[in-house]
């Protein structure tokens, strides 16, 4: 088995705009694939054995830390950033690596960004693949959360962390486990291991980044403005954002390919990535050649 924290020490920080972001860049291929981590999510959260496959495929592979996240710069849950800002750090960093256009593939949060730099940003992006996400966190016309996930997150805030580094690890896996589902076996050793990393790399128990997604305005009367070729990949058993909200994606923009994970959670576990791969580089194989539909 890959370690799924080998490549933590791997990247620099570069500096985009006025904030700077920890950047993990692989690979020499001519189209470059970005992804995309979720909300207080370090890059390096992408299995390694899935930046391996893409590469392998002739891809060039960007990961990085959010602002708010790991080595990147922070700013915390009163910053007041948006979506947007999240979006603008993305195309600053493309600009920087002097990518013309790339493949966002965009986990939770990171789909989100995905989604503004598509509707905003539009000449950046060669295709969208959505993983777990949202066009409207809050949007009303959408299914909250799972009952029972919001009691053990409430409960989770209300006790708030434990001050001791080993009790932190298993609280921070604990929270992988429930957002899991059981679609595959939780792997509780990798998922220590991750959060170890974390806590390495400058784990903050506050960002902004809850308050970005929630303050964003909702896309769901926009996603038909979307023209790149696009992917949506959900769990039936997502606590956070449950299956209509990929199913909205999916409705909502022209041509998108809907691929629904029975009983997947919010998580998108290694041995999940390894099987969708052969997946996902059709899509961005495909979208190379999709004709322009600006």
């Amino acid at each position: 088995m890959t370690d799924a924290a080998r490549d933590v020490d791997r990247g620099e920080q570069l500096r985009v705009g006025e904030v700077d972001l920890w950047v993990d860049v692989v690979g020499d291929g001519h189209d470059t694939v970005v992804l995309l981590a979720g909300a207080d999510t370090p890059g390096f959260h992408w299995s390694p054995g899935f930046v391996d496959a893409l590469v392998g495929a002739g891809f060039r592979v960007v990961r990085f830390d959010h602002r708010d996240c790991g080595r990147s710069s922070w700013f915390g849950s009163e910053a007041g950033y948006l979506l947007d800002d999240l979006a603008a750090d993305l195309i600053g960093l493309l600009d920087l690596l002097a990518v013309d256009t790339a493949h966002l593939v965009g986990r939770s949060m990171g789909g989100m960004i995905a989604q503004v730099a598509a509707l905003d940003h539009p000449e950046w992006v060669r295709s969208l693949t959505l993983l777990g996400s949202t066009a409207g966190a809050g949007d009303e016309r959408l299914p909250g959360p799972d009952d029972e996930f919001v009691d053990a997150m409430m409960h989770r805030l209300y006790a708030g962390p434990p001050p001791d580094r080993r009790a932190l690890v298993g609280w921070l896996a604990e929270l992988a486990e429930l957002l899991a589902g059981d679609a595959y076996p939780f792997d509780a050793d990798s998922a220590r291991r991750l959060a170890a990393a974390e806590l390495a790399t400058g784990w903050q128990p506050e960002s902004g980044h809850g308050v970005a997604v929630h303050a964003s305005p909702s896309r769901l009367d926009r996603l038909s403005e979307i023209r790149q070729p696009t992917l949506v990949v959900h769990g039936t058993a997502d606590p956070v954002f449950p299956i209509e909200h990929g199913r909205a994606l999916a409705t909502g923009i022209d041509g998108a390919v809907l691929l629904e994970v029975d009983r997947l959670g919010h998580e998108t576990p290694a041995p999940m990535l390894d099987e969708f791969v052969p997946v996902l580089i059709e899509h961005l194989r495909s979208a190379a050649v999709w004709p322009d539909r600006s």
